[in-house]
């Protein structure tokens, strides 16, 4: 199972936030900021499996669950645009989410195909949909958990590289971001 972001949004904390949380007046590390901010959303992103702002994703699957039900990736899930079966001989069949999806218990983050493109699958699928956050309904928590990252990242950049970022974490952005992780048994 692989997820591929395909973008589409603008960060959930913008440039001049970021930096009037950590206070930073000077203009010439923005690029430096703008990276911390991505790093860290990232980050937030990859442990809770939520998306912090609304975009699309590709989830791909091969094999198809034999029962057809499948978890999204992040959450919240908003909706399935649409579904492609790649059949034995490699073929591509684009479903809409009607004719794919058979069922969507409300208030979950999963999904049932239809039989027909179980069926239709025999070399995987490729779901697209669309998940996350508003504006408006984003948790303010990890909103507050992510200017701690960048703030924190920024004062250590000169002991850690932009690519191994955020790598130090402070306590308080932990116990944030703790109540959204999804606990495995």
């Amino acid at each position: 199972m692989t997820t591929i972001d395909l973008g589409g949004a603008e960060e959930p904390l913008s440039l001049a936030d970021a930096k009037s949380w950590a206070r930073i007046e000077r203009d010439d590390e923005d690029d430096l900021i703008a990276d911390l901010i991505r790093a860290g959303r990232e980050a937030i992103e990859r442990e809770t499996q939520l998306a912090l702002m609304v975009r699309s994703f590709r989830l791909i699957l091969d094999p198809v669950p034999l029962d057809g039900w499948i978890v999204a990736t992040r959450r919240p899930l908003i909706t399935v645009e649409s579904v492609t079966a790649y059949a034995a001989d490699g073929t591509p069949t684009v479903y809409t989410a009607e004719e794919a999806i058979a069922e969507r218990p409300r208030g979950t983050e999963a999904f049932r195909l239809a039989e027909p493109v179980i069926q239709g699958a025999a070399n995987g699928v490729e779901i697209t949909f669309q998940a996350g956050f508003a504006d408006a309904d984003r948790p303010s928590d990890l909103v507050l958990a992510l200017k701690m990252l960048v703030a924190t990242s920024y004062e250590a950049r000169a002991l850690v590289s932009r690519d191994m970022q955020p790598a130090l974490r402070p306590a308080l952005a932990e116990h944030l971001i703790a109540p959204y992780r999804r606990v495995r048994l």
